[in-house]
């Protein structure tokens, strides 16, 4: 199982959303189901559903090497979006 961030309120930041949003929309724009997606990654599809409700992978490289390679999009620019996430959340826990 991989590892992902999570907040611990209901207030999520805009960010999150919206790396959740961009998963699904390139998702859809490459044609492809959520059941698809995650065998192409390698996760499950409870994660993938997770991933486009705004969980965000911890700085796992594999997956989101994999997760790149799934929505073909450079890994550099994912890793950059999640970068500042993972600050986020880094601050937010006690």
């Amino acid at each position: 199982m991989h590892a992902f961030l999570s907040q611990p309120s209901s207030h999520l930041p805009l960010q999150v959303a919206a790396f959740g949003n961009q998963i699904r929309v390139r998702r859809l724009e490459l044609g492809m189901n959520i059941r698809r997606a995650a065998l192409m990654t390698g996760i499950t599809r409870d994660n993938w559903q997770a991933l486009e409700e705004g969980w965000v992978p911890t700085k796992d490289e594999r997956l989101l090497r994999s997760l790149a390679g799934t929505l073909q999009i450079n890994y550099d620019a994912l890793a950059n979006v999640i970068a500042p996430l993972e600050t986020h959340f880094a601050e937010t826990e006690v």
